[in-house]
C-alpha cells in the first residue's frame, strides 16, 4: 500500500520511525502546535493578500486568525500580548520576504523519490523561480532544517517548479515576535549536483526502508522522538542538549497560552483510538489505554 510521509518525518533518517508513525500515527494537539499553526496562517495572509480587503488593518487580521485558531479566546492584556507577539513575527517574514519576491506561498507538493511504496509531502512557505522559503516559529537553528528545506528543493526541482541554482533559506521568528526585530535566517544557495546528491541519499534510504531494514538509527532527534520508550535508544548530554531546552521552554509558554487564552483547548499529544500520551513532569511521556487499562 503506497504510504505518504512527510518531510519532517523523513529528516528523523529512522527506519524504525516510520513503521512506529504507520503502526502508532500520533497527531499533536498541543496549543505550541496551533500557536505555530496560526502564526504561518497569519503570514500567508498578510503576503498572498489572501483576506480580500475584508480587514481594515493587520490587526484586525491577527485577530481574526487567533479567533480561528482558539475558539473562545476572549480580549485580555494577555491576549492582546499574543497578537502582538504574531504580529511581530509575521512583519518580520514579510520583511524578510520583500528582499527576495516571492510569487508562490504555501505550496503544496509530493515526489515519490523512484519509489513503489512512498510518495513524500511538503510545502513550501514561500516560493519563486529559483527562490524556497520555510518559516520558523521558534529560534533554534538545526542542520535539519537546512536538510528539510533541501530536500522541498529537490522535490520542487524535479517537479517542474523550481529552477537550479536557488536560493533557499530558513528564516528563524522567535526572537522577532519577543522583541519586534528583524528575522534571523539561513540562507544559502543550492545548485544542481547538490540536488542530485540529495535525491540519491533519499532515494537509497526509502529503498533500505522498503526492503525490510528497520534498525533504528541514533541521532540528536532521538531527544524527541515519541516512540523512544519502545526504541530505548538514549542520546547523550541530554540535560545540556539546546534544541532539547527551547523545546522546554516552548512547552512552559503553551502552558501559559493554554490557562490563560482558551481554558477549554485540550492539551496533550492524541495517538489512536485506543491510546492516549500524557506529559508526565516536565518533560516525559507516558503511553496508557484511554479506559485506564
Amino acid at each position: 500500500m503506497l504510504r505518504r510521509i512527510g518531510v519532517t518525518t523523513l529528516i528523523y533518517w529512522c527506519p524504525l520511525y516510520l513503521d512506529y508513525s504507520a503502526q502508532l500515527p500520533i497527531e499533536t494537539t498541543g496549543v505550541a502546535d496551533q500557536f505555530g499553526s496560526a502564526v504561518h496562517e497569519l503570514i500567508y495572509r498578510m503576503l498572498s493578500g489572501d483576506h480580500k480587503g475584508l480587514f481594515d488593518t493587520e490587526e484586525d487580521l491577527a485577530w481574526s486568525v487567533l479567533l480561528e485558531s482558539f475558539p473562545g479566546a476572549v480580549e485580555s492584556s494577555f491576549t492582546e500580548q499574543v497578537v502582538k507577539e504574531m504580529l511581530n513575527m509575521a512583519r518580520a517574514a514579510k520583511r524578510f520576504a520583500e528582499s527576495y519576491n516571492p510569487s508562490q506561498f504555501e505550496v503544496k507538493f509530493e515526489y515519490g523519490f523512484g519509489s513503489d511504496d512512498v510518495l513524500v509531502i511538503g510545502i513550501a512557505d514561500a516560493l519563486g523561480e529559483n527562490l524556497v522559503l520555510d518559516w520558523k516559529t521558534g529560534s533554534f537553528m538545526a542542520e535539519s532544517h537546512r536538510q528539510q528545506v533541501k530536500i522541498y528543493a529537490t522535490m520542487l526541482w524535479r517537479l517542474g517548479f523550481l529552477q537550479l541554482p536557488a536560493t533557499l533559506g530558513v528564516v528563524y521568528l522567535g526572537k522577532a515576535g519577543l522583541e519586534g526585530s528583524q528575522a534571523e535566517s539561513n540562507v544559502f544557495q543550492f545548485t544542481e549536483a547538490e540536488a542530485v546528491v540529495v535525491e540519491d541519499f533519499v532515494q537509497q534510504f526509502l529503498q533500505q526502508y522498503s526492503s525490510g531494514n528497520r534498525r533504528p538509527r541514533v541521532s540528536d532527534h532521538c531527544s524527541f522522538c515519541p516512540y523512544g520508550r519502545w526504541c530505548r535508544k538514549t542520546v547523550k548530554d541530554v540535560q545540556t542538549n539546546q534544541a532539547l531546552r527551547e523545546l522546554w521552554r516552548l512547552q512552559e509558554q503553551a502552558g501559559l497560552i493554554q490557562k490563560q487564552l482558551a481554558p477549554g483547548f485540550t492539551e496533550g499529544i492524541h495517538l489512536t483510538e485506543d491510546f492516549v500520551v500524557e506529559k508526565k513532569g516536565s518533560f516525559y511521556l507516558k503511553v496508557r489505554r484511554k479506559n485506564g487499562t
